[in-house]
């Protein structure tokens, strides 16, 4: 099991608490976890129910900054 680590109930309740105001990256300095496995996480907590909605507005511009996609959301934005 080289590089793989079980998630802790305390990273686990982090990524619930902080899902829709972090953005992915945010997360992963956070949990120090790969972009993979905490997308990975995000999917089985949805489908469990212990994650209900989606990500602030504030969150989302965030993640398209960066993502270098300030020109996606600008057009986005403009719309």
């Amino acid at each position: 099991m080289t590089g793989k680590r079980v998630w802790r109930h305390s990273e686990e309740k982090v990524l619930i608490d902080q899902y829709d105001t972090k953005t992915i990256k945010e997360l992963m300095v956070i949990l120090g976890k790969s972009q993979e496995s905490i997308n990975c996480k995000i999917k089985r907590l949805k489908s469990a129910g212990k994650i209900k909605g989606g990500k602030e507005e504030d969150t989302i511009k965030r993640a398209y900054i960066q993502r270098g996609g300030v020109d996606k959301l600008k057009t986005k934005v403009d719309k």
